[in-house]
């Protein structure tokens, strides 16, 4: 039985953010700014009673509209024949909680079908997410299951986070010093956004050769993020904040977020995933358990980390791919007419726009095959050493 609507649900820079406590609302991120001027206003308080809240006594936050040129032209043109309803959502707190979110977001719409005279009610709905965006409907599906969720399609899915986080968390983001400072700083309150830290085999490598590394340990982090001891108080609390939205992002990893392998095989041909390879994507970094000076203890070498095409531009192969086994997997390759179309543009080609209408009209067989050969399922991951850097990677086998 066909699904009677579709939600979507964004990735983490698909949303703009805005402080709604202004006559004039104030946009503090987008994902198309350069410069952030208000950027601190993103700042969480810390957990009470499993609640975050904006830090500042003036800001109120809550998501806005889309990025419309990651997303306008992919719902216009979906022409799916019913309704497509998106879902908005706050980043920064936990998928968990955005699940519970998500789950009333349906109860809304279902109420509505029912009140209306335009529509029948609403009994099912087909999920589209876009990046961080399958964190949020896994969360849902784990808690809520599959009762009123048809069919399931994650593009570009950090199913095993992103070592691009561990790099914002680090060095920060922006094309300005000041910028990429605070963003360093902010993110590190952030459970959600957290939640995007790497757990697939070997993102990061102690160089003692000793131990498995672990983004979601705050021990193996490095000693200037977590030192709980510095003198100064401001330091010393945002240490604790991150090690707290640390916790709580491990928490949601771990045990809140549904495991694709354990879906039943109904449940499994309901599902899609689409992937895309062949942009530069960090691999895996080495981290120094005791640097020289100035560098603190267990130092992230993002200089000397390794970065190859097998990923999206954000989510390495070895993410994305990695419910292979599990749910029909497609990647999707460069061709002459579809180039530029990494992680953030991914929904803008025309061929994902394509494989999506035709699963969710219930086509079956080679649905995907598409002339080019630049769409394939993919059959495994196969590890390779780069030579040059001795680190490990991944890459898909089709």
């Amino acid at each position: 039985m066909p699904a009677d609507a579709i939600i979507f649900v964004p990735g983490i820079k698909g949303t703009k953010l805005l402080n709604t406590n202004l006559v004039n609302h104030d946009t503090i991120w987008s994902a198309l700014q350069s410069n952030f001027e208000t950027i601190g206003d993103l700042e969480l308080t810390r957990s009470l009673q499993d609640q975050y809240y904006d830090e500042h006594a003036d800001v109120i936050v809550e998501p806005g509209e889309l990025e419309e040129l990651a997303y306008a032209e992919f719902i216009r043109d979906l022409d799916a024949g019913k309704p497509i309803y998106i879902f908005n959502y706050d980043w920064r707190l936990s998928a968990f909680e955005n699940a519970y979110r998500l789950e009333a977001f349906i109860d809304y719409l279902v109420e509505k079908s029912t009140a209306s005279r335009e529509m029948r009610t609403f009994k099912s709905f087909d999920f589209i997410t876009h990046s961080l965006g399958n964190f949020i409907v896994r969360a849902y599906l784990k808690h809520f299951g599959f009762d009123r969720t048809g069919k399931v399609i994650f593009t570009v899915p950090p199913f095993r986070g992103s070592l691009d986080i561990a790099s914002v968390v680090t060095v920060g983001e922006g094309f300005f010093d000041s910028v990429k400072t605070r963003i360093r700083k902010l993110i590190r309150t952030m459970p959600g956004a957290l939640e995007l830290l790497p757990t697939y085999e070997k993102a990061g490598v102690f160089d003692s050769g000793r131990g498995r590394h672990n983004f979601f340990n705050a021990e193996h982090w490095q000693s200037n993020i977590t030192n709980t001891r510095n003198t100064s108080v401001q330091k010393r609390d945002n240490a604790e904040k991150f090690i707290a939205a640390l916790k709580e992002a491990k928490s949601t990893v771990n045990n809140r977020l549904l495991d694709l392998n354990e879906l039943s095989a109904t449940e499994k041909r309901k599902c899609l995933v689409l992937a895309r390879t062949g942009y530069e994507t960090w691999q895996s970094v080495r981290v120094l358990k005791d640097p020289e000076p100035p560098n603190p203890r267990n130092f992230i070498d993002f200089e000397h980390g390794l970065r190859t095409d097998h990923g999206d531009g954000r989510v390495a192969d070895a993410s994305s791919c990695c419910y292979h086994d599990a749910v029909k997997t497609l990647v999707i390759e460069d061709a002459f007419f579809h180039r530029d179309y990494s992680h953030g543009l991914f929904l803008k080609d025309e061929r994902v726009q394509r494989i999506v209408r035709k699963f969710l009209d219930n086509e079956t067989g080679a649905f995907w095959k598409i002339p080019g050969e630049a769409v394939k399922r993919v059959k495994g991951l196969k590890e390779a050493i780069d030579a040059e850097t001795g680190l490990t990677y991944r890459k898909i086998v089709v």
